[in-house]
């Protein structure tokens, strides 16, 4: 295992998909967003029904942090620093920053708002401004919640769904020790790793026994990601390998029982917001059963950059490939002004996307409206990374990386070629002087023998689902080129009832503005892209099969956001036998 860094803010540019979602994001949701609302509930403390208005700020302020770090945008910045300077208006001499009254403190949600402030304080001093006042207001935050819940070993008994909501809070404990360095808030992330996170059984260890996700705990998806995020926050802080093995096992776990081939995850209830063996459950077309709640989307995203951060692991970035292009602008509305709550219902039958609604009546929020920015802020930050002997790219969209090389000197990295939609890419490098370090690439799950890999003309054999590391004496002018087959391939569903289609990294699905939807298809692939004059608005790219089947990518399916623009992604099988045949 090797760990990989972060390069500093502003230091990858993308110029894709990705980058255009993140710029619209930027202007269309975040700086529309009326910052001193989601303020209003810890200064009035009037939350007496239970509910979660305490958990807006932070998700919304903490999207807002990721994208001005992705694009420098001076007015986000200015109003990052207002709305943080007015919530720590808030807090009282005691140290509490709650929308709960005093008699309700501890109760349903509060902790979990709670967290998601000190998440954003955090991260508001760790990449904006290391400011003593957030640092203080996050230390006098944490000790008087010491002081209701004066064991960290306790906390599950405390909050929603069976303890795992406020368990979660176990990644901000860690955060506050990590900025402030107090013992005792390490004893306390320690104690709350220690109880197991729920009252049913101790969740890590369960996953580390195999159990498979939707088991562990009451299997809300979401909540429990969240604590094993935790769990491998501390243990970065403090590193127990037994904390590493389960935060890796239940990584695995998810992704071989629960992920959908969009990359989202999700079922069970009206949200889909439950493990539910979804990995074999994405086919079920039940009008009853949503799927892929965006807030499991964003978790999901935030976990594989943490494993990738702490151990390299290709597959880990190689989720967040399959993530960012189809789940996670799956969500998001054209202009990026709103998200789905489910992404979508259903995959297979006939699917349409619909915006979130008003979450709590009169609020003007919903939680995946609040957290689907931060998917999209986060692509930059594991594009292209740091690492001790060099930088690995993981990433081929279009854009630019500014870096220091080991030799410590500035370096920079252009990609162009217009991926995912085209597959010859080109990286090129510029340095002001030859040096020796390594260049690791991201070579995908899906590479085939029509793909190809040269340096500076030179051949490679790349491993399919692996970095190649080229370590050599790097000059200005050195040149990677890079054929992707994005040929289109045929899948079949896990419960060998139906086909699906990707080209690259992308997920394809039929709509209604190409062609009828959940047609059968033969389950041939290959095909040809049509001519972009042919295509309606709001599909820059379509695929036509050789039996006829018209398809377009995931992320453009059923975008007019309406009953009228339904789509499908599992379509059946024109002959029932196609499996026994093959």
């Amino acid at each position: 295992m090797r760990c990989f860094y972060n390069l500093p803010p502003r230091a990858v540019r993308l110029e894709g998909p990705m980058g255009k979602a993140l710029r619209l994001t930027v202007e269309n949701r975040l700086k529309k967003v009326d910052y001193a609302h989601l303020v209003d509930p810890f200064r009035r403390r009037r939350e007496r029904d239970g509910l979660w208005r305490c958990e807006f700020w932070g998700k919304i302020v903490r999207s807002a942090i990721h994208a001005w770090r992705a694009t420098g945008d001076r007015e986000l910045l200015s109003m990052i620093r207002t709305t943080v300077d007015d919530l720590l208006s808030t807090q009282t001499p005691d140290g509490c920053i709650s929308s709960y009254p005093e008699e309700k403190q501890t109760s349903a949600w509060d902790v979990w708002g709670r967290k998601y402030v000190l998440l954003a304080l955090i991260r508001y001093y760790e990449e904006v401004d290391p400011d003593r006042r957030v640092k203080q207001a996050c230390t006098d935050l944490l000790d008087h919640l010491m002081r209701q819940i004066p064991s960290g070993g306790k906390m599950k008994e405390y909050g929603e769904h069976q303890g795992l909501a406020s368990s979660s809070i176990l990644g901000a404990v860690v955060g506050v020790y990590r900025i402030a360095g107090e013992a005792r808030h390490l004893e306390y992330a320690r104690g709350i790793a220690g109880s197991g996170c729920s009252l049913k059984h101790n969740i890590f260890r369960a996953a580390a026994a195999g159990v498979p996700p939707a088991e562990i705990g009451n299997g809300k998806a979401y909540e429990l990601t969240s604590c094993f995020q935790g769990l491998a926050e501390l243990y970065r802080a403090d590193p127990h390998p037994e904390y590493l093995a389960a935060a890796i096992r239940y990584r695995e776990l998810v992704r071989d029982y629960e992920i959908f081939i969009t990359g989202a995850g999700g079922l069970k209830d009206l949200g889909g917001e439950y493990w539910h063996y979804g990995k074999w459950g994405q086919t079920r077309h039940d009008p009853g059963v949503m799927l892929g709640e965006t807030c499991i989307t964003t978790t999901w995203i935030r976990y594989n950059d943490l494993i990738l951060r702490l151990t390299g692991d290709c597959g880990a970035a190689g989720e967040l490939e399959r993530v960012f292009y189809n789940a996670a602008l799956g969500e998001m509305t054209p202009d990026a002004d709103s998200w789905m709550h489910a992404n979508p219902t259903p995959l297979a039958g006939s699917a349409f996307k619909r915006p979130a609604d008003d979450q709590i009546t009169g609020f003007g929020e919903d939680c995946c409206l609040a957290q689907g920015p931060e998917a999209i802020a986060m692509a930059p930050l594991s594009a292209v990374m740091r690492t001790d002997d060099g930088i690995a790219v993981n990433c081929y969209e279009d854009l630019e990386a500014d870096f220091t090389t080991p030799g410590g000197q500035c370096a920079s990295l252009r990609i162009s070629g217009g991926y995912p939609f085209a597959g010859r890419v080109k990286l090129s490098l510029a340095l002001s002087r030859a040096e020796n370090w390594t260049l690791m690439l991201r070579i995908p799950e899906w590479w085939s023998a029509g793909s190809f890999l040269r340096v500076n003309g030179c051949g490679m054999t790349p491993e399919p689902g692996r970095y190649l590391a080229l370590k050599r004496e790097w000059r200005t002018g050195d040149e990677i080129e890079i054929e992707f087959d994005l040929t289109v391939r045929a899948v079949r569903s896990p419960d060998i009832t139906r086909i699906a289609f990707c080209s690259g990294p992308l997920v394809l699905a039929q709509d209604s503005r190409l062609s009828d939807v959940d047609a059968p298809v033969s389950g041939a692939a290959g095909g040809a892209r049509m001519p972009e004059s042919s295509l309606p608005e709001g599909i820059s790219a379509a695929w036509e099969l050789a039996d006829g089947t018209r398809l377009c990518c995931y992320a453009e399916a059923g975008n007019c956001f309406s009953r009228e623009n339904p789509f499908t992604v599992w379509c059946p099988p024109r002959h029932p036998d196609l499996f026994k045949k093959n």
